[in-house]
């Protein structure tokens, strides 16, 4: 990158936040802090109004603005690619609301840069989650979650839990959303809990903003619950191994069993998983028949064979009915 462009960079990084450490910089435009200095200089110098330090960052002051930024055609391409994305993964308030950042992105773009963007449109497809694509993407209240995160607002949350099949009214700290399994995550502390809890945002019935603030900091790292969990800090580790041409059409199904992390080995991909209970993989486990082994645990083994024998004994019986 030349040093007009990186200046351009600067700046636009700059506007997109109260306050940017040098690390940060550092970490995107791959120059020595001496060099940002002097490009910081320059732009000051060019009548930009940057304030701060190297201790805690630099920033532009509040009201000034940039001038409409143009984007070129592969910086529209990754917003189309993101939009695609946004349209099978989030709920209709903010798949529209993306749609409408994405005509006002089409709005300042060359003519040329334009078609480009159109013909692209026409040949990409993301194919949704079957469970998706028959029910459509459910409401899961994004909009509000992200407002109360960033506005620190208790949540007043209907909740429904599918475990005990009932609807309970809660009032959590919002910390952070997660995307995984194929659903939006809520990571909040609950205050009938009183601990951190992991929401399904499509299973919240109602949703309240509530004026009352809290403090984040009073609480663990989102991230970091989040991580533990997906770990399966309470859970059981499982590995398994599948012959290569049933581990490619497995897909995504793995990742609703705990999968963590695969190693192709040969003929076969080992896969680790961590899951609550071994009954509840080893049903899983019997549609796959030879093409699967248990590795470990030894008691999963047992559980798989005892399946096994259970499936073959009926089978054995319909085919020779007592007369």
């Amino acid at each position: 990158m030349n040093r007009i462009d990186r200046l351009t960079a600067l700046l636009v990084h700059l506007q997109s936040k109260s306050q940017v450490p040098m690390t940060e910089l550092e970490g995107r435009f791959e120059v020595s802090r001496r060099t940002l200095f002097r490009d910081i200089r320059s732009l000051i110098e060019a009548g930009v109004p940057i304030g701060g330090d190297a201790a805690v960052g630099y920033g532009i002051v509040k009201g000034y603005h940039l001038p409409p930024v143009v984007f070129n055609k592969q910086e529209a391409g990754s917003i189309l690619l993101g939009a695609k994305m946004i349209e099978q993964t989030a709920d209709q308030a903010t798949s529209k609301s993306f749609q409408e950042a994405l005509y006002k992105i089409k709005a300042v773009l060359r003519y040329a840069d334009r078609d480009y963007l159109e013909s692209l449109e026409k040949n990409i497809s993301i194919i949704p989650n079957a469970q998706i694509r028959d029910r459509g993407f459910p409401d899961s209240h994004l909009t509000e979650v992200q407002q109360a995160i960033v506005g620190k607002n208790i949540l007043e949350l209907d909740y429904f839990s599918n475990y005990k099949e009932q609807v309970t009214s809660r009032n959590v700290e919002p910390l952070g959303i997660v995307f995984y399994s194929n659903r939006w995550h809520l990571i909040a502390y609950c205050q009938l809990r009183k601990g951190l809890r992991d929401f399904r945002t499509d299973r919240i019935k109602k949703i309240r903003i509530s004026n009352d603030i809290f403090d984040p900091a009073l609480h663990p790292n989102f991230q970091n619950f989040t991580r533990d969990m997906m770990r399966g800090t309470d859970a059981k580790e499982v590995i398994l191994k599948f012959r290569k041409d049933v581990a490619r059409i497995i897909g995504d199904q793995k990742y609703t069993y705990g999968f963590i992390e695969e190693t192709e080995l040969g003929g076969e991909i080992e896969m680790k998983f961590a899951v609550p209970l071994y009954e509840w993989i080893g049903r899983w486990l019997m549609q796959f028949g030879n093409a699967v082994t248990v590795v470990y645990p030894e008691k999963l083994k047992n559980i798989v064979s005892s399946y096994s024998k259970e499936l073959f004994m009926h089978h054995k019986k319909s085919q020779n009915p007592v007369t």
